[in-house]
């Protein structure tokens, strides 16, 4: 498939999904209807090409509305501070930022000694120096308000200072070393430092350190012109601390000294001669033959100016471009700081400007070069100031851009300009007027100027606007494609906005490809985001291009009869499959997978094919691949690197069968497989076809799987058991560690490991496995089949919680050391080793004709064992008879046992009488009536407890009933009353209260829980014993056990002994008696335990086991307030308010 077939087919598809492509580069997008279609660009952007032009003024002169006192004579401006100098020997400094405060600064000279000659003001606007015509020195610090007189530098007439512009003394009150050039011609360096002392003087030192009126030739000095030095400068290299250039000029020359610096040690004074000035060494250079251009011409005066980019005090740099005026023009150049040494010079490209031309008044067509008075430099223009008019020059193309006349008053002339180079402000001053030079946007149409001079990267730099850029941008590309630049055309044209399909047919029909290339690389790189379709047909167009040019490459490696030239075609495809490389891994996610695949494959680009599958994640085809060439290294690592379980799934099965050992490692990599889908590439390995002593490489991996994954599969404890059981080997040691790893928690199948064993004959292992499914008989069986009798011994042992067992599975053994290899002498020796064999129990395994020789110790032995066994019982038999013997008497004790009870004794819950109703007695002598106690008790209850509780009183009622009514057939209609006597009062409680017919006072509690409970309880004995009987005695009621508690008769009730009784009687006045052939009461009384005692204890159980006051209840409830919330409500309902 070629490049057309694959554009056509991403046409046609777009065509289906609703786009259009037309040939002007856009894509429409087809309408449904009438609807109008919306454009999407091909292009990254779009750039109108319309220029807009920008008619504000770049100079503008203004005049300063500001009354001069007197006649201005100099003028100097710095920082935004101004300094007039006034005839009358006056100074004003005006702040700009403060421009209404003016201070008047008297300097201390009369008029008639001289006028000021020039001003000289530091960057930082700190530093003054007045020069008068006589030669006199001032200097004015900061806010002085009075100038001093340098004394040390008298009789010298300052034609120019270079300031000390390093950073270092930004904050420090010092000029720091500077040089001052004169009207004679002398360069002097010196520094001053301000003073408040009376008598300390300004000039820390002021030394001479050039002449150019002087040199010297030998030992003698020979004289020169004395010419004034007009303009001075010193820069520091920016690569070297104490490299320094000076650059002085006179009307003619322009001077040039570079060096390095000595600084000096204390700074001494004049004419001191063992002191040497900071810049003295550098001059030294210069004395016999200075370097120096000179220019012909008689101007008497001239100027130096220097322009730099960063003119903020804090970021100052180094002068970039210097403009020297001199007679026959402006001498300007750029400052180039490199490596230069003595001789040499910073100045590069130097030119002469020549005047422009100004038309005559007197005769219009005639015109004349006129010299300024002074000159300024900024970036871009000269500013040149006549006696009448100002004008500016574009350095670019030498253009008068500004002229314009200054409006002056009749007899008033122009004296000069001053520049402020930190703030870039231009002052033009008469005697009488101040006007500003404003420069905005001097950049403004720089552009274009360089445009024209084809300097295009200087135009993009200075371009505005993405129209300009564009336009830049364009012309540039044109140009180097017109010069046969290719590669940088397309650079260009991929920034521009020239259409895409005219820059792609201009390569096509020069059959530039690399430049096509490189030009669909950046474009491809603009486009947006959203321009899919435009990135899969541009990188679809790149890869073929790639292939077309690998191609080629090849093709004259191979047809090259140079080595040379077949080296560097290598090299250079080379360089372009990693090029390649790089653009697939940028692009990938734009190239249609399909398509990319068939070109790659068409062009026979295996490796490359590769690499792309690599990078979109098709790692199947690339392991496919180094599959079919067997390199399954290869094939290896790139399964390593990819993710995907199911890949491992689908290719284990092919590399287990050919690379093992290395599959396995894979797997071992990855624990998140799932042992159980690689079943089927375990069974694809044969292991019989490698060599015999290496390992099985599926015991390595399941076994891995088994204990360090700790896998619980029951499907691969099975398949690791299989392979541990069919292994060629008769050696078990595997198996059984493999099986006793399982614990007591099997994982695999105990029936098919037995099953599995057996056919592969593994013996241990299926008595390890018989033992694990507690067929311990089974086990042994198999070993004493087999001959192991040391086998068939540990797993006798092993039910160690069944002893009956063990005797019955060493009975096996024994039976078969006798029988079966008649070793009497080895089955004696069971009888030490195990210690639930006697003697007696293999007795009858032995013949019955055989000598005891060998056993006869045993016997012995086994005798004396019995007799002590025989006195142990005899013993135990005494101390069981002892104990019964002492049941008894404990019994007879308890028959007795009885409670006090006195009649004033009150209830402790109700605080009522406790004799009035049925009561219960505690050992802790607490009393309760018997509905006190289960009305107190029921809230702690459970439901089961009420339940059961309710139970009980039904039964008991009905049991009651079911007796009187027997006593009314036996002829008893009436019960004899119970009389209780206290003191000289007696008081009768009816038979009722004993047998409970109608409980008095129970039917206080609630009827669900409660009932005919005063029937249905025994009142006296519940909390002492099985029953109880009332006695009167000496005004005490007094409780004591007895075997019956109801009066009446019970026909046919079963007695403890298992003798029937006909009736059952109780006397309260005389004594007590129960019938039992015709016998009295005594210690051998029959004890009866009717149904209904056993209902009444159950009760007393379930509400009378211990006390309310002093058992575990009351701890339980200790938390819980005394009166409850109803109780409470109450109390406060009674409160007085």
């Amino acid at each position: 498939m070629n490049l057309d077939e694959i554009i056509e087919q991403h046409l046609d598809s777009n065509q289906r999904s609703g786009h259009l492509a037309t040939s002007n580069g856009v894509i429409t997008q087809a309408s449904q209807g009438w609807e109008p279609n919306n454009l999407v660009l091909l292009e990254s952007g779009y750039v109108h090409t319309g220029f807009v032009e920008d008619e504000s003024r770049i100079f503008f002169l203004d005049k300063v509305q500001y009354q001069i006192p007197s006649r201005l004579t100099a003028l100097a401006v710095s920082n935004n501070i101004l300094f007039m100098a006034m005839e009358t020997m006056h100074l004003l400094r005006i702040d700009l930022d403060k421009a209404h405060e003016v201070e008047d600064i008297e300097i201390p000279r009369k008029p008639s000694e001289g006028k000021i000659y020039k001003i000289f003001f530091d960057p930082t606007g700190r530093h003054l120096i007045i020069t008068t015509e006589t030669g006199d020195n001032y200097y004015l610090f900061a806010k002085w308000k009075k100038a001093k007189l340098l004394s040390k530098i008298r009789g010298i007439v300052i034609e120019s200072i270079a300031w000390n512009r390093s950073t270092e003394r930004r904050n420090e009150s010092s000029t720091k070393e500077f040089l001052i050039g004169t009207r004679d011609g002398l360069i002097f360096e010196a520094e001053l430092e301000p003073t408040a002392e009376l008598f300390k003087k300004e000039e820390r030192y002021f030394r001479q350190v050039f002449s150019i009126g002087e040199a010297h030739a030998g030992s003698e000095r020979l004289p020169r012109p004395k010419m004034p030095i007009t303009g001075l400068r010193m820069e520091q290299f920016p690569a070297t601390l104490r490299k320094y250039v000076v650059i002085a000029v006179t009307p003619t020359r322009i001077y040039q000294f570079i060096g390095s610096v000595t600084p000096s040690n204390s700074g001494g004074i004049i004419g001191n001669s063992e002191e040497k000035a900071l810049f003295e060494n550098l001059f030294s250079k210069y004395e016999v033959n200075p370097v120096f251009s000179e220019l012909p011409g008689d101007l008497p005066y001239s100027e130096l100016h220097f322009f730099s980019p960063f003119q903020d005090l804090q970021y100052q740099g180094v002068a970039k471009t210097f403009a020297w005026l001199t007679g026959p023009g402006i001498y300007h150049g750029n400052l180039v700081f490199g490596s230069q040494n003595v001789g040499e010079s910073v100045i590069d490209a130097p030119q002469l400007l020549p005047y422009p031309a100004t038309r005559l008044e007197v005769d219009s067509t005639t015109t004349v070069s006129e010299i300024p008075i002074a000159i300024a430099l900024t970036e871009f223009h000269f500013i040149l100031l006549y006696k009448e008019r100002v004008r500016a020059v574009n350095q670019l193309n030498d253009q008068i851009v500004f002229d314009e006349l200054i409006p002056l008053k009749p007899n008033e002339e122009v004296l000069g300009m001053s520049v402020d180079t930190t703030k870039n402000t231009f002052w033009i001053y008469t005697g009488i007027s101040l006007f500003e030079l404003v420069v905005t946007k001097e950049d403004r149409d720089v552009w274009t100027l360089y445009l024209e001079k084809k300097q295009y990267d200087m135009a993009l730099q200075y371009a505005k606007n993405p129209a300009q850029r564009d336009r830049v941008l364009t012309l540039q590309a044109n140009y180097n494609f017109s010069q046969g630049r290719y590669m940088l055309s397309a650079k260009y044209y991929a920034q521009s906005t020239v259409p895409f399909e005219e820059v792609a047919l201009k390569f096509v029909e020069r059959d530039e490809r690399d430049a096509l290339r490189s030009y669909l690389l950046a474009k491809v790189d603009k486009l947006r985001k959203g321009d899919i379709t435009q990135k899969y047909i541009v990188c679809t167009w790149l890869v073929e291009i790639y292939l077309s040019k690998l191609n080629q490459l090849e093709d004259q490696a191979a047809s090259s009869a140079s080595e040379s030239d077949v080296q560097n075609f290598l090299a250079e495809q080379s360089v372009l499959e990693d090029e390649f490389k790089g653009f697939l891994e940028t692009n990938k996610n734009y190239l249609d997978k399909k398509t990319t695949y068939k070109l790659l494959a068409s062009h026979g680009r295996t490796e490359q094919l590769l690499f792309y599958a690599i990078l979109i994640g098709d790692y199947e085809r690339v392991i496919s691949h180094w599959i079919q060439e067997k390199n399954y290294k290869n094939a290896f690592e790139i399964l390593s690197k990819q993710e995907s379980l199911d890949t491992y799934y689908r290719f284990s099965p092919v590399l287990m069968e050919n690379a093992p050992y290395e599959t396995v490692s894979a797997w071992m990599r990855q624990p998140n497989l799932n042992p159980r889908n690689l079943i089927p590439s375990l069974l694809r390995y044969d292991h019989r076809t490698m060599d015999p002593a290496a390992q099985n490489q599926a015991i390595r991996y399941l076994s891995y799987v088994v204990s360090t994954l700790e896998n619980t599969d029951p499907a691969i404890h099975n398949f690791l058991l299989t392979l541990y059981a069919t292994q060629p080997t008769r050696d078990e040691s595997q198996l059984l560690k493999f099986l006793a790893s399982e614990g007591p928690a099997k994982h695999y199948n105990l029936d098919y490991a037995l099953r599995i064993c057996t056919q592969n004959n593994r013996i241990q292992s299926c008595v390890n496995i018989f033992s694990s499914m507690g067929l311990y008989g089974e086990a042994v069986d198999l070993a004493l089949k087999h001959g192991d009798l040391e086998l068939a011994c540990i797993n006798a042992e092993k039910p160690t919680d069944d002893d009956m067992l063990r005797k019955t599975l060493w009975l096996k053994i024994a039976r078969h050391v006798v029988k079966e290899k008649k070793d009497i002498k080895a089955a004696m020796d069971f009888l030490s080793n195990s210690d639930l064999l006697k003697i007696e129990d293999i007795l009858p395994f032995f013949p019955d004709f055989v000598l005891i020789d060998d056993f006869k110790d045993e016997i012995c032995k086994a005798l004396e064992e019995y007799n002590l066994h025989i006195d142990e019982l005899k013993t135990e038999m005494d101390e069981a008879t002892k104990s019964a013997e002492n049941i008894r008497i404990d019994v007879r004790e308890l028959r007795s046992r009885f409670a006090i009870v006195a009649s004033t004794e009150r209830c402790t819950s109700c605080d009522y009488p406790l004799l009035t109703r049925q009561f219960y007695v505690f050992p802790c002598q607490h009393t309760f009536h018997a509905d006190c106690l289960i009305k107190n008790l029921t809230p702690f209850l459970s439901t089961r407890q009420l339940k059961r509780l309710d139970e009980l009183q039904d039964q008991i009622q009905n049991e009651m009933q079911n007796q009187q009514k027997m006593m009314l057939m036996n002829g008893n209609h009436s019960l004899q009353p119970l009389t209780v006597a206290s003191g000289n009062a007696s008081q009768s409680l009816n038979a009722s209260h004993a047998t409970g017919s109608t409980g008095g006072g129970l039917t206080h509690l609630p009827n669900h829980l409660i009932g005919q409970t005063g029937a249905a309880v025994m009142a006296i004995g519940g909390a002492i014993g099985a029953g109880g009987k009332a006695m009167v005695n000496g005004g005490v009621a007094i409780a004591t056990t007895a075997a019956g508690t109801a009066a009446g008769v019970f026909k046919d009730v079963i007695f403890a002994d298992g003798k029937e009784v006909a009736g059952l009687g109780l006397g309260l006045g005389g004594g007590s008696g129960v019938g039992q052939n015709g016998g009295s009461g005594g210690d051998d009384m029959v004890v009866v335990v009717p149904r209904l005692e056993l209902l009444r204890d159950e009760l007393d159980d379930l509400v009378a086991s211990e006390c309310l006051l002093c058992g575990e209840l009351m701890i339980k409830t200790i938390d819980q307030p005394f009166l409850s919330s109803d109780e409470h409500e109450l109390e406060l309902s009674w409160g007085v308010q």
